[in-house]
């Protein structure tokens, strides 16, 4: 008796797919690392979890698709999830399981460009499903049983009689190579369109609606036009399959499957892992395999098999066939493999491809031999490159209206020329180059003397999204109130939220966009406001209002090339004390944030939090502010010190005890140095007058060796308000200190 095919393990499966995932997202997670497009390696782990599976599960069934298949999709996403977490502990400066963990709220909050991460995750999918795709079909792909040969096939088969008694049809090593070549090289058009796409993802960005729908759409055509050329290129295993005929009986032979069945092996290649091909076998071998195949045949016919068993799937009995059709590379035919009911006439037949390679075989009499090599398919080139540029384009297409993506065009290829002079302007950090025709009025007021329209510019510090699309819809409301109000209209209309990416002269990212407003009289307001993706929140708008002696398309010109031309130079030795600001670009709400200069000149200034609500107050020199506000009182100053943290502090106290404050000797404490963190502090009290006061000296390092942020914070319990917790609660976040909550006292 026969064995029968391997037995499928689940759990076994389980643990092959398992650790086949964590390699997938192994190499996810690496080639993220390394800078590249980690969503090709969707197709790796597609690869790895499947057959991890049926390496120690002994099979991929149908059952093992579907569980391999869930841990694929679960797994994918955890390697996606652990790849952001990465990037995030890295830029935030967190361990690794508290980026992971916070993943979900920095979505929800908008901290991550929640375009991006899901633009990233759908292509990580589509190449997963790319890779899954083949091994998924082969699984689902309903196993034929073994086949008993009927019995008017094993009642004429004779016992005995040899090789001779039998023709064998080997296949030709090279006729299918013409319509093999045709068909994967006409592949190689759509690899080409796919990396064409590739390119303008790397360029434009993955998380570009039109881009991705243009992936999507490519990557469903590369799979539809895969299926296809297997389909297209199935006769091209011919080699795989020797046709015999014996007792008038059509036998077709599995070479490699039965070469693997130890009682019939007649070769050792297949222990070598090389395809048995007929041509590459040995005359002695020739014949140990006629012998092995007449031998699997008789054993076949004599009932000496379980029912189930392998060898009727590898030597397979062809009875009564007939010709249902045929073209250039194949026959169709059908042969029986029952009766119903005695009746030779009807029953169930099951139909057969065979390639027109087997030289001098004819499956069916009356059909002509094959005596050439069958052509090759270049018209499926045409059908490739047609579909992967309709698949593509539409995909762009559809992602473009679906994203918003062609808003972002129209203005942007129309940018107003350059003015011949201009004239510059500076406010907190930006300066503005206005066309020459510009008089100022007045401070961030301008007036064009030909036209009479009026250009007003402003620049606020620690702004968010949220507060620049407030500032570009505010201009509504107040203009509803006029009687004389008709209409609005945004420059970028994918939703009056929108803000859209701009570059600026010195490739600073803003998010802007444009309003304009329209009065019956023929009037108007133009509005753009633009947010800069720096570390000030620094929103920018310019205001122009005019008549109808003015084209609007030439104002809005004027107003984004005023917004491209914008340079960023950040805080300077006249400006920087005007830059203290809220900290609301960084989500707080009563600490502020001031800018010191510092004796560096590769660092000349210092961002440093402060209480805010209160009067500030620099220095002489400038190079320390002081300010309070809701309890607390802060002192801060850029110092530097070869010698560590404790003389800063130490210097810092004998300027204290010098200056002749009230000391409370009880409550001064030796300093404390952190190793680690190369922090120092000390902790003292004081009397003010008949206030007590408790203060914290504090020296942190900066990231240049030898250089310290000193803070001194004092609390002062008789202004302490309901403010008071939430400020402590920020200033600690925003100062990497862990300040004690003092109760008044």
């Amino acid at each position: 008796m026969e064995r029968k095919g391997k037995r499928e393990s689940l759990v076994a499966g389980l643990v092959g797919a398992f650790l086949g995932s964590l390699l997938g997202m192994a190499c996810i997670i690496v080639v993220s690392q390394l800078g590249y497009v980690a969503a090709f390696c969707g197709v790796v782990m597609a690869v790895c979890t499947l057959k991890g599976y049926e390496l120690l599960g002994g099979m991929l069934s149908r059952k093992g698709t579907v569980v391999a298949g869930i841990l694929t999709l679960v797994m994918t996403y955890v390697a996606y999830q652990m790849d952001c977490a990465i990037q995030v502990a890295q830029a935030a400066e967190v361990d690794l399981f508290t980026a992971f963990r916070s993943m979900g709220m920095l979505l929800e909050e908008g901290y991550l460009n929640t375009r991006a991460y899901w633009g990233g995750l759908v292509l990580l999918y589509l190449f997963t499903l790319l890779g899954a795709a083949p091994l998924i079909v082969a699984a689902l792909r309903s196993k034929e049983e073994a086949e008993v040969p009927p019995e008017s096939v094993r009642a004429g088969t004779t016992v005995g009689g040899g090789t001779s008694a039998s023709q064998y049809y080997p296949a030709h090593p090279t006729w299918m190579r013409p319509l093999r070549l045709s068909v994967f090289l006409s592949l190689l058009l759509a690899v080409v369109v796919m990396c064409v796409t590739l390119g303008i993802a790397i360029v434009k960005g993955t998380d570009s609606p039109p881009v991705i729908g243009a992936l999507a759409g490519g990557l469903l055509g590369m799979l539809g036009l895969c299926a296809a050329a297997f389909t297209l290129a199935s006769p091209c295993d011919a080699f795989r399959w020797l046709f015999v005929r014996r007792d008038g009986v059509l036998w077709r032979v599995n070479l490699n499957g039965l070469n693997a069945v130890d009682t019939y092996r007649f070769t050792s290649r297949r222990v070598q892992m090389s395809e048995i091909r007929w041509e590459k076998l040995t005359e002695e071998e020739r014949e140990r395999a006629k012998r092995s195949i007449e031998r699997a045949i008789q054993v076949l016919c004599a009932d000496q098999i379980l029912p189930g068993s392998a060898l009727g799937r590898l030597v397979q009995s062809l009875p009564e066939p007939q010709l249902e059709g045929e073209d250039k590379w194949t026959w169709k035919l059908s042969y029986r493999v029952s009766v119903l009911n005695g009746n030779q006439e009807g029953g169930k037949r099951k139909t057969l491809r065979v390639a027109k390679a087997y030289p001098g075989f004819a499956p069916v009499t009356g059909t002509v031999p094959p005596t050439e090599p069958a052509p090759s398919r270049w018209s499926f080139s045409v059908l490739v490159l047609l579909l992967m540029v309709l698949l593509t384009g539409g995909g762009y297409l559809l992602g473009a209206v679906l994203g918003g993506g062609g808003t972002e065009a129209a203005l942007k290829t129309a940018q107003a020329t350059v003015p011949e002079t201009t004239t510059d302007y500076q406010s907190l950090g930006v300066t503005f180059h206005l066309p020459g025709t510009l008089t100022q009025t007045g401070a961030g007021s301008f007036a064009d003397p030909d036209t009479g329209a009026v250009y007003t510019l402003s620049v606020e510090l620690g702004a968010t999204e949220e507060m620049a699309v407030d500032a570009l819809l505010a201009p509504i409301s107040q203009s509803r109130l006029r009687p004389d109000f008709s209409n609005f209209s945004l420059a970028y209309t994918g939703g009056e939220e929108d803000l859209v990416e701009l570059t600026t002269s010195d490739r600073l990212i803003c998010l802007h966009n444009l309003i304009t407003i329209r009065f019956t009289d023929g009037s108007a307001v133009q509005t753009g406001v633009a947010l800069a993706m720096d570390i000030y929140g620094t929103l920018v708008r310019v205001e122009v209002s005019h008549d109808d002696r003015v084209d609007e398309n030439t104002v809005q010109d004027t107003v984004l090339s005023i917004l491209e031309g914008m340079e960023f130079t950040g805080p300077t030795p006249e400006n920087h004390q005007d830059m203290y600001h809220l900290g609301r670009e960084e989500g707080y709400s009563l600490v502020g944030i001031a800018i010191l200069p510092t004796p560096y000149e590769d660092t000349p200034f210092l961002r440093v939090p402060l209480p805010y609500g209160g009067e500030v107050t620099y220095s002489e020199e400038e190079d320390g502010v002081l300010t309070q506000a809701h309890g607390l009182r802060v002192y801060a100053q850029a110092c530097y010190s070869p010698e560590g943290p404790q003389a800063i502090l130490e210097e810092a106290y004998a300027r204290i005890e010098a200056e002749g404050r009230d000391m409370y000797q009880d409550g001064v404490f030796d300093i404390r140095y952190d190793e680690e963190t190369d922090m120092a502090s000390k902790q003292i009290s004081f009397w003010e007058g008949e206030n007590a006061r408790i203060s914290f000296l504090v020296a942190q390092p900066m990231r240049q060796e030898g250089r310290y942020r000193y803070m001194e914070v004092t609390y002062l319990p008789e202004e302490m308000d309901d403010g008071y917790p939430t400020l402590i609660q920020e200033f600690s976040d925003a100062s990497d200190l862990v300040l004690p909550e003092l109760d008044p006292f």
